[in-house]
């Protein structure tokens, strides 16, 4: 669980690599191959402390790959698929935390994913394009968090990897006025939680996710307007139907890129009724704002992002940690202040650090990173996790709660958060 909390600061490592091209002729067409991905592995330790002072640690370890391929098999054609693998041992294993902590029947698998994420192919008609197959349809301008992108979990979830999941979909788009102007949906086949077992209630055309996006470029900015019918099985409340009208931008003032994205839940289908009528419009909205600036005489970039999340909650007495564990919310409270510093020295190295601030309880995490690059393709980082909160609060880490004796006999205090350590290597091929 630590690792859900600790993974909104992770920083991007990108996908760089060269690529393998092979040709074929094939009538009169030149048919192209391109494979390439890359392998991490995910060191960690854990410093389990008492007011500051180191009384145990454990490790855990994280290997993760990625194997992607790109084909042409025609003019204005394409496919692209990714193969990914993931293993996880010790305290980076879900299934040995739960059982930690006396959950009965959990899964503490080693090699437990593997699996095609993406698969998908597209076709280019002039200004319509279509994708089908299983993709990423990620959505949103802001860093991290994107309140518009709601049809999959979102990838800071992931312990190692930030890929977007793929979902099983239709992409449609078509531009306007020169590329000016775009036109562009989805639908998609599965609800947001990606459920791994087919429901009856999914053969209704009311339980169908889909998105319409109309964006624009003005000057600098480009700017979205769309409207989305979000669907998720949650743990808690089952099934959610939800519209949202979102609006994204993006652009830059000055020497600031700036960008904001914001989703307003309208609509709840489950209890057939604008969800105004319930609930305030401040609890009703996600909005994401920030900017990122290069200060020139000290090299440093910077990123400053607010999170407004409606659903969280602004009293610590308020917290249901099982939203978190189960997938329901991404965080717990409604206010949180991120920053971000980059720094890069001697062309090899790069000094990172990433901080996220609970603003309703003065909770935060801090993590700095050291990372370089000994070869080309080759990334190798040294970073660490510190958390601080007072009791009660969600970056404290410690909650005790009565519902979870239905799988926990005595649940006690449980801990999620704990300093950490880790060593990060990633090869590009």
């Amino acid at each position: 669980m630590k690792s859900k909390l600790a993974v909104l600061l992770l920083i991007s490592l990108g996908l760089g690599g060269a690529a393998y091209t092979a040709t074929a002729q094939e009538s009169f067409y030149e048919e192209t191959f391109s494979l390439y991905g890359y392998v991490v592995n995910f060191f960690n330790a854990n410093l389990y402390a008492d007011d500051w002072r180191i009384t145990d640690s454990d490790y855990g370890n994280v290997l993760y790959g990625r194997l992607k391929g790109d084909w042409n098999p025609g003019d204005n054609l394409s496919f692209h698929m990714e193969l990914a693998y993931q293993g996880s041992v010790g305290n980076q294993n879900i299934g040995l935390i739960y059982e930690d902590y006396g959950v009965s029947g959990a899964d503490p698998s080693i090699y437990g994913s593997v699996q095609i994420d993406h698969f998908w192919g597209s076709a280019n008609l002039g200004r319509f394009d279509v994708q089908f197959g299983k993709l990423p349809i990620a959505w949103g301008t802001a860093y991290f968090f994107n309140p518009t992108a709601r049809v999959a979990v979102a990838p800071f979830l992931e312990t190692v990897a930030e890929e977007t999941p793929g979902t099983m979909g239709v992409v449609p788009s078509v531009s306007f006025l020169d590329g000016l102007l775009s036109l562009q949906g989805y639908i998609a086949f599965e609800d947001k939680s990606h459920f791994p077992i087919a429901l009856q209630e999914e053969r209704g055309w009311e339980y169908l996710p889909f998105g319409l996006k109309l964006q624009g470029i003005i000057g600098s900015f480009d700017l979205s307007a769309s409207w989305i019918k979000e669907v998720a099985i949650t743990q808690i409340n089952g099934y959610q139907r939800n519209h949202y009208a979102g609006v994204d931008i993006v652009g830059a003032v000055w020497n600031f890129g700036v960008y904001a994205e914001a989703a307003v839940k309208l609509w709840d289908e489950e209890n057939k009724g604008f969800a105004f009528e319930d609930d305030p419009f401040w609890d009703l909205l996600e909005l994401s704002i920030g900017f990122d600036y290069f200060i020139p005489f000290v090299e440093i970039d910077t990123r400053l992002e607010y999170f407004h999340y409606g659903p969280g909650e602004t009293n610590t007495n308020d917290y249901d940690v099982r939203k978190l564990i189960l997938g329901d919310q991404m965080v717990l409270g409604e206010d949180y202040m991120l920053l971000y510093l980059e720094r890069s020295f001697l062309d090899y190295f790069t000094v990172k650090a990433a901080g996220i601030a609970n603003v309703n309880d003065g909770s935060f995490i801090v993590a700095p990173e050291l990372s370089g690059q000994p070869f080309n393709n080759l990334d190798v980082g040294l970073g660490a996790m510190f958390f601080s909160g007072s009791n009660g609060s969600e970056y404290n880490g410690e909650f005790s709660y009565d519902a979870f004796e239905a799988i926990i006999p005595d649940p006690g205090v449980l801990d999620f958060t704990e300093p950490a350590v880790y060593l990060r290597c990633k090869l590009s091929f």
